[in-house]
């Protein structure tokens, strides 16, 4: 051995998981593919389940003795707390690597190590405060997970720096004339990213420290971009890494796909609609200057849009629960206003 050469400490990989109501089940599958990618340990936050899910997870802790913590919350207060502490007992396992999932997310094999790899380069090129995010595919079908690829190469992200509840009139524009055919698809130019879901996030636990804690007060929804989009904002790089990919099924949808003011007034839960853009808002106006002449006219057109939706759904309940929202978040009222 050349005594000469220094020692390389090899990184210690912490993997994270946020759990609630009866979910155990699969909540198991995630943390054994977690194992299996070959994370050193485990942490998973029991965010208020049920006796019986909870009584699975402690079973589960059990058989991973010493590699698995468990922390119980009382009640589930959302996934911005639970997070933030899934974070903070990650750094207390040790970590120099957080790799985050959902509870029901499951990476296909090679997954963390294509993140692990490129957070390294990143780091390698100079890049301290980073992260790294995967594909997210609603299977692992290969035709399913080229599709979800393809898609995240052509997709023009909102600026949030400019856009208001979502609405962003220049994308708006160019996603409209894609669907009528009078444009084609542009892929993106760049892997970078302003934001990503916690899902599948591969971040150092020395980012957490230089970037703080997820604000609590989001309470749920929204919470993981503002939180991420803090990287980008530092100065630092947020990438996409589409051959590292994260099976996240989405499950029976509050809110169904296609226009997305539309699918808030066809939505079936008020909390979570609530939740969902009062967040936006706060995380759009605290991303860039709050009144510019292209965030007053995107505003607009949310108005717009918004009543159109309204004539076509006749569904004023819906109406009340975005103004209700939007209200809040133009204010900045966070904290939980409604029961989850």
């Amino acid at each position: 051995m050349d005594a000469s050469r220094p020692t390389v400490r090899r990184a210690r990989v912490v993997g994270a998981t946020v759990t609630y109501a009866d979910r155990s089940a699969s909540c198991r599958a995630t943390v054994e593919a977690m194992l299996g990618e070959g994370v050193d340990h485990v942490v998973v936050i029991d965010n208020g389940s049920a006796p019986s899910s909870s009584s699975a997870l402690e079973t589960l802790r059990d058989a991973h003795a010493g590699v698995i913590t468990l922390c119980r919350r009382p009640r589930n207060d959302g996934s911005a707390p639970a997070f933030s502490a899934a974070l903070a007992e990650a750094r207390r396992a040790g970590a120099d690597l957080i790799w985050l999932l959902d509870d029901d997310n499951l990476p296909v094999p090679g997954a963390l190590t294509a993140l692990r790899r490129r957070e390294q380069a990143l780091r390698d090129a100079g890049r301290s405060v980073c992260a790294v995010a995967p594909t997210r595919s609603a299977t692992a079908e290969p035709d399913v997970v080229a599709r979800a690829i393809a898609d995240d190469s052509a997709r023009e992200p909102v600026r949030d720096a400019v856009a208001f509840a979502g609405v962003d009139t220049r994308v708006f524009v160019r996603r409209l004339l894609e669907r009528t055919g009078l444009r084609r698809p542009r892929p993106a130019r760049s892997s970078s990213l302003q934001s990503a879901p916690y899902g599948g996030l591969l971040i150092g636990s020395d980012v957490v420290q230089a970037i703080g804690a997820p604000d609590e007060s989001f309470v749920l929804y929204g919470d993981d971009l503002e939180y991420t989009s803090r990287i980008p904002a530092a100065g630092g790089r947020l990438e996409l890494v589409p051959e590292a990919v994260v099976v996240d099924p989405r499950g029976d949808r509050w809110m169904p796909p296609g226009f997305e003011v539309l699918a808030m007034f066809r939505s079936r839960n008020d909390a979570l609609l609530y939740y969902f853009l009062r967040n936006r808002v706060v995380r759009e106006l605290r991303s860039g200057p709050r009144w510019t002449t292209a965030r007053v006219v995107n505003a607009g057109l949310f108005v717009v849009l918004c009543g159109a939706c309204l004539v076509l759904t006749r569904r004023g309940d819906k109406a009340r629960v975005i103004l209700h929202a939007v209200r809040d978040g133009v204010t900045g009222r966070l904290g939980r206003r409604r029961e989850l």
